[in-house]
């Protein structure tokens, strides 16, 4: 028997006490019911994603988008993959209040740095860092590209910007000739919006968030002139047809920069996955896909060689050491750091701290790393059982070297510290280190890839 609107208004209003209602987010003012014996559970936090999907699509989007994104992404990052306004906008939720809902559910949590889901097991560090790492790389170089044809005026791209309230991974204008208008004597110009999904296997979902921004966009604001890509890694053709009929450009990487560039992007991501094991099993894999890198001029508008220093270092002691592990994260006392290398010898274990600057690290930066992550680290390694007997080093590698109060610093840390060791390294140390330990690798993509005029 058909229940009518009124009665059912009746019946939830006598809920009973165990029955709660969540408002305020879903369409057409309705309420989430849950049974409080099922907030926090696994079969909560799916059904509420499937209520989100059908009823809150604004919700949902940022939910797919961190999973997409392996289950935690850079909060700068996390808007251009969402339909929601950054800036406010008459009849839709920013961005900001939608992340708040989101956290209200116990659906996803903010640190200083990310934001990640709750209730969900799919997190994958290492692919995320990747993911984020090729993202940037490839729109780096699409930038590149769009101002090397005078498709975007040369110098005034802007990252992680907004456009008419929503954000895009790229903007940039255009004063292509048939696309700008003189309003008067003025010259205003259209704008080219990048967007980016590089994984191979995507969906229709993974897409809908640049479709509904520029839905949005259209209504709100039809006398905006723009170019829309979206990047992509895929070539399923449904995806092109969806794209296309709203009205996108389809930009894959393998007709854009060739399919050699996209087979080195995805060793790239394969690479930071996969680091430990690659680095001391075969070596070789790394230093092919350095050379493919400078061959390919990959990652020169980005700095690739920043994220990718952490391996050099892992490959020096991934050629000594028993067990390797980059990018560890480290938990202790609610407090979260990440050791760029973590390498396990019969004797010691080693934490290192990499840096990949064309510039000398400075006095902040080392008082920050002695007094703050180095207590934690230790702190950790002391708790673990595995790790007793161990002797604790703590090194610090930075290719453009050490201010002078910086090394003041770690020298009277050498000297002071008792319960662990302190190294840190220039360039030179590097080198001298390399030939001493006969580590003739990491003295080659030294010598090549950090010091040019060598």
């Amino acid at each position: 028997m058909k229940i009518t609107e009124i009665n059912a208004r009746k019946r939830i209003q006598r809920l009973p006490e165990n029955i709660f209602k969540i408002k305020g987010i879903c369409k057409n003012n309705q309420s989430i019911l849950y049974h409080i014996d099922k907030w926090g559970t696994e079969e909560f936090y799916t059904g509420l994603v499937e209520v989100l999907k059908e009823n809150a699509y604004q919700h949902y989007l940022i939910i797919n988008g961190i999973s997409y994104h392996y289950g935690t992404i850079l909060k700068e990052k996390l808007a251009s993959f969402s339909a929601s306004p950054i800036k406010n906008s008459r009849g839709h939720k920013n961005f900001e209040s939608i992340i708040n809902d989101l956290k209200t559910l116990k659906l996803i949590k903010e640190t200083a740095t990310h934001y990640s889901l709750l209730g969900y097991d799919g997190i994958r560090e290492k692919k995320a860092k990747a993911i984020n790492a090729i993202e940037s790389i490839t729109i780096a170089h699409f930038h590149e590209w769009a101002r090397n044809i005078g498709l975007i005026s040369y110098d005034s791209a802007k990252f992680d910007s907004d456009f008419s309230r929503y954000q895009f991974c790229m903007v940039a204008p255009s004063y292509i000739k048939s696309l700008v208008s003189r309003p008067g004597e003025r010259i205003v110009p259209a704008f080219v919006l990048a967007d980016i999904v590089l994984k191979r296997d995507i969906t229709e979902t993974d897409v809908q968030f640049i479709i509904k921004k520029l839905e949005k966009i259209s209504m709100q604001n039809q006398s905006a002139k723009f170019i829309p890509f979206l990047l992509v890694g895929t070539h399923n053709s449904d995806i092109y047809h969806i794209l296309k009929s709203n009205g996108i450009v389809v930009g894959n990487i393998d007709e854009l920069f060739g399919k050699k560039y996209s087979d080195t992007l995805f060793g790239i991501f394969n690479l930071m996955e996969n680091a430990g094991a690659i680095l001391r099993k075969d070596p070789e894999k790394y230093i092919k896909l350095i050379e493919n890198i400078e061959k390919l001029a990959i990652g020169k508008t980005y700095n690739l060689k920043g994220d990718l220093f952490e391996m050099a270092v892992g490959l020096f002691h991934g050629q000594q050491c028993q067990s390797l592990d980059i990018s560890k994260r480290i938990i202790q006392d609610a407090k979260e750091v990440e050791m760029d290398v973590y390498a396990l010898y019969q004797d010691r274990v080693v934490f290192a701290e990499c840096k990949g600057y064309n510039y000398p690290i400075d006095d902040d930066y080392i008082e920050e790393w002695l007094s703050k992550k180095i207590p934690v680290v230790k702190k950790w390694a002391l708790s673990c059982d595995s790790l007793n007997g161990k002797k604790l080093e703590f090194e610090i590698w930075c290719t453009g070297g050490f201010s002078e109060q910086s090394v003041n610093r770690l020298s009277k840390a050498q000297q002071t510290t008792r319960k662990y060791s302190i190294e840190y390294y220039d360039l030179a140390k590097m080198r001298s280190v390399a030939k001493e330990k006969r580590i003739i690798h990491f003295e080659k993509i030294i010598k090549t890839y950090y010091i040019k005029e060598a």
